[in-house]
């Protein structure tokens, strides 16, 4: 049996390489003689596996090389897209001609998912639409390895997600239309099923899971604080951070948490400000960030200026003693490891899952962080507040158990 894995991410975003990792532990699970391959956003000439599986690269890096000239990029893309829309609309037969025209790259992913007998888009929050080219272009290349996986029969099943918005109406058409063709679609929080729902997938269709973060549980080494310099009775308090906002918000946004970092250390608390993303790709580097805020704080809280390897940041959340986060897999890092958090929202999926747990009074939206409002949360959950343990005690371990039923979903669509 042959499985490709489509919509990988790079492991620089420790979030998604969790993902990726629970991803294909679960695909091996349910299928353990299966060879299994990726198709993802790392060059496979640098990155020729993760955890031991083989990388084929992607039609996706291959028109979005950072590396690449922006007109060769153009140009790609639209070799591309001329030469899968022709061949998606041609019988099957006359379509393997023209798909052996694609570079070499985006060539390997295409006969790999059509020569696959399951074809798994792994969970994340990718497929989505912002207004303008850029939307339409996101949606199209990120549904292409399914679309051509669909031409040839091959099953596709679309691991626990978040999807939307999708403010076009040819964008909500061909998410429709790929996705009622699907095996099995989860979809992670109730919002992403209404806005499937608008895009003509009816609920019927689509399945609520768990994120797979939930399921995610290395072996990992203790021993941050020691390295951080911080004592085993102090409070440490963890911060992720990232760039989202237009400037003038953006700096409002880390000023506020600056600010948090201030009245944190005045109360005794120590606080590290942890990188969880730190690629190249899109210049999405949260040191960046962190070292803009850092600068605004009166005296440099701790900051950790490698990049750490994605098992051994999750060690580092399971020291901490609460986290204000705003990449979400950090709270979810977090949380699975008994750390109350604060989350700060910049897309439905941390509002949906933390409502979906009962912690939705502990989610504050990016765009409406001040100092005043974060303090009032970051306070509250600093005093211990009884119901936020009993969620952790009593809800979480439930959680983790469906996250766990991936496995078996799989082998039932597949």
């Amino acid at each position: 049996m042959k499985i490709v894995v489509i919509n990988a991410y790079v492991r620089e975003n420790a979030g998604d390489a969790a993902l990726l990792s629970v991803c294909l532990r679960q695909v091996g699970e349910a299928f353990p003689d299966a060879a299994v391959s990726i198709a993802g956003m790392e060059d496979a000439a640098v990155h020729p596996s993760f955890e031991g599986v083989a990388n084929l690269g992607s039609i996706r890096r291959h028109v979005a090389d950072g590396g690449v000239p922006l007109p060769r990029r153009l140009l790609r893309r639209l070799v591309v897209a001329v030469l899968t829309v022709v061949a998606l609309l041609l019988p099957r037969a006359l379509a393997r001609p023209l798909l052996r025209l694609l570079p070499a790259e985006a060539r390997r992913e295409a006969e790999a998912v059509a020569q696959a007998d399951l074809v798994v888009s792994m969970g994340g929050g990718y497929l989505l639409a912002r207004p303008g080219l850029d939307g339409y272009q996101n949606v199209f290349f990120v549904l292409l390895p399914a679309l051509l996986a669909q031409q040839a029969g091959v099953p596709v099943v679309f691991a626990p997600q978040s999807f939307g918005p999708f403010p076009g109406r040819a964008q909500r058409w061909l998410v429709g239309r790929v996705l009622r063709r699907a095996a099995l679609v989860l979809a992670r929080e109730d919002v992403s099923v209404g806005l499937l729902a608008e895009c003509g997938v009816p609920a019927g269709r689509v399945e609520r899971a768990v994120d797979a973060g939930f399921a995610f549980d290395p072996v990992v080494e203790q021993g941050w604080r020691a390295r951080l310099g911080v004592g085993a009775e102090q409070p440490l308090v963890g911060i992720t951070a990232r760039r989202w906002l237009a400037p003038a918000a953006q700096e409002r946004y880390e000023r506020a948490l600056a600010a948090t970092i201030d009245r944190l250390r005045s109360d005794g608390a120590r606080v590290v400000l942890i990188p969880q993303v730190t690629t190249d790709y899109l210049g999405d580097d949260d040191r960046i960030v962190e070292r803009r805020i850092a600068g605004y704080c009166r005296s440099s809280p701790l900051r950790i200026e490698e990049r750490v390897d994605y098992r051994d940041l999750k060690g580092l959340y399971n020291e901490c003693s609460m986290l204000i986060g705003t990449r979400f897999h950090s709270v979810i890092f977090s949380l699975t490891s008994g750390v109350p958090c604060v989350a700060i929202e910049y897309e439905h999926k941390t509002r949906g899952i933390m409502a979906d747990l009962g912690l939705a009074r502990w989610v504050l939206p990016i765009d409406q962080v001040t100092d005043e409002r974060l303090w009032d949360l970051v306070s509250a959950l600093r005093a211990d507040p009884p119901e936020y343990r009993a969620v952790l005690r009593d809800r979480m371990p439930g959680y983790v158990r469906d996250a766990e039923r991936f496995s078996e979903l799989l082998k039932a669509a597949a």
